[in-house]
């Protein structure tokens, strides 16, 4: 195979300039005040460490619902000093201009994100198919999208796409990233004909040590729930488990609420929690607000059906908030470590209970969690070679790939 040369752009300005390899991401929740979210971090987090490395462009949707929220990045690049960005608007077929941006925008690599996902990932693997866009190299990262809780949603639509994309050879010359070894054990065993695996953990880094937090005047539990309100994150398991807790607790609930059936259903759930339970929705959060917020609260709940890493279990842990989470999870023996707890789904009584055993410590034991969690933050990152993997992954795409020649169609 030959060699790639050393690519030369032109972009959106006249200058010419011998260039560094051109990553070409496509991410749909990239849209502006959705930096919270676990993608989005993950991707800003390499783009940082990697940025004199490689140059990186990131297409997203145009917001929530089709919102206008992106109207001024549609149709053009922005850029905001670390990426260049671009906006699409959502339609029933996936991304509008999709195509024409693949074929018009120079690049040497495309990362898409979520397995499943039809407003990117399915039309972008069809048109590669198709030959409709240039067949570079490509990574695929499922966002633990093959954990069994996260599969088992919509299963029979699921396993039909996989079986189509078997045989149409979506995937024949496209590298999975995992996370993790669990979340690769999880690609293969639900995509067993996957050709390419590779495993790079996500990037994070580390804020500063938080501050001492006084306990609730009121007394009450304050228990904090930050993620997307959706089926596989599990926010009605959450609300109904509340009602078996008998301590006095406050349940505050953060994120996006963009299944308007769903969130209809959680608000239903919501209104019979019995008077001990107070449980708000509190919208969505800047991610620089992230860190402050989680440090008022006493413990983090996200009984989710499946996560590749839980950006938002770091985001508690970092603040040294205890978590209480489901086991489906990479974040595992919690209770040993003492930062926390990772229950089976199957159990919700077990939750109920671990509330209010949580709720009867007394200070000197709530402080002892909250160390325990910042240590178990501390050590994970200091543990990590996940700026290197990521590194050799993409690299390893530029020169190794099986590429095909593209004839424009």
């Amino acid at each position: 195979m030959k060699s790639r040369p050393t690519p030369t752009r032109i972009l959106d300005d006249d200058a010419t300039k011998p260039a560094k390899p051109i990553v070409l991401v496509l991410l749909g929740a990239y849209w502006p005040n959705h930096d919270a979210t676990g993608p989005n971090q993950s991707f800003r987090a390499y783009v940082t460490a990697l940025s004199d490395e490689f140059e990186f462009m990131v297409v997203g949707r145009d917001g929530p619902s089709g919102s206008d929220s992106a109207e001024d990045s549609r149709g053009r690049w922005t850029d905001d000093g670390l990426v260049k960005t671009r906006h699409c608007r959502i339609s029933r077929l996936g991304a509008e201009g999709l195509r024409d941006i693949l074929r018009a925008t120079p690049h040497d690599l495309m990362i898409l994100n979520g397995f499943f996902d039809r407003e990117f990932t399915i039309p972008t693997l069809a048109m590669r198919r198709l030959g409709l866009i240039p067949r570079l190299p490509t990574i695929l990262a499922p966002r633990g999208e093959f954990s069994a809780g996260a599969l088992g949603l919509k299963h029979v639509r699921k396993q039909g796409y996989l079986l189509a994309a078997r045989g149409l050879g979506l995937l024949d010359d496209v590298r999975l990233h995992a996370t993790s070894e669990q979340e690769a054990d999880e690609i293969r065993d639900g995509c067993p004909w996957a050709r390419d695996i590779v495993v790079a953990p996500n990037i994070r880094a580390l804020g500063p040590p938080p501050q001492a937090v006084a306990p609730a005047i009121d007394g009450r539990l304050r228990i904090v729930f930050l993620s997307r309100v959706d089926r596989k994150k599990n926010l009605d398991y959450a609300i109904k488990l509340l009602a078996n807790v008998r301590a006095p607790v406050t349940f505050d609930i953060f994120g996006p609420a963009n299944h308007p059936a769903y969130w209809a259903e959680c608000e239903q759930l919501i209104s019979r929690v019995p008077s001990h339970v107070e449980a708000h929705y509190r919208g969505l959060i800047p991610n620089a607000d992230v860190a402050a917020t989680l440090v008022g609260y006493d413990l983090f709940l996200l009984p989710t059906r499946g996560e590749n890493f839980g950006h938002a279990i770091f985001d508690a842990l970092e603040v040294g908030l205890p978590v209480l989470i489901s086991d489906q999870t990479p974040w595992r023996e919690l209770e040993r470590i003492g930062a926390g707890w990772s229950l089976p789904l199957a159990d919700p009584d077990r939750f109920a209970a671990t509330i209010d055993r949580m709720a009867a410590l007394a200070p000197t034991e709530r402080i002892a969690l909250r160390r325990a969690a910042r240590a178990l933050a501390e050590s994970s990152l200091q543990e990590s070679d996940a700026v290197a993997r990521m590194r050799v992954m993409l690299n390893g795409a530029l020169r190794c790939s099986n590429e095909i020649a593209w004839t424009p169609r």
